[in-house]
């Protein structure tokens, strides 16, 4: 099976600028069959980047790892005992990748959560 993204990332910023909930739900269906899914509801802050890095990688909420991203914060803030930090992580790269983001960003921001991310 090939990975792929179903619905559309559709959300609403909240009153504090840097949060936004989903309106509707989005999934990621990974290459072995995995459901990942984003719920309506849940409220997202985009990527974790330092404000340094952001002219070499990009602000929170753009480039080719924006989808990757919702679907990461979801699960790192409801995981359950069957999904742990680095198949979160593994998640992320892959939806990443299937997103059309190059290998060596993937990379390093697979990277950096798995060094710097959560960890459950």
């Amino acid at each position: 099976m090939q990975a792929h993204f179903v619905g559309k990332v559709i959300t609403q910023w909240l009153p504090d600028g840097r949060e936004m909930q989903l309106c509707e739900p989005f999934e990621f269906v990974a290459a072995n069959g995995q459901r990942w899914l984003a719920p309506a509801g849940v409220i997202v802050d985009g990527a974790s980047i330092p404000r340094f890095f952001w002219r070499f990688i990009g602000s929170p909420f753009c480039g080719r790892y924006r989808r990757a991203s919702v679907l990461h914060d979801v699960y790192c803030q409801h995981h359950n005992d069957e999904t742990t930090s680095a198949i979160v992580h593994q998640m992320f790269f892959e939806a990443m990748r299937c997103d059309g983001c190059p290998a060596v960003l993937s990379l390093l921001m697979w990277l950096a959560v798995r060094v710097f991310g959560p960890r459950f």
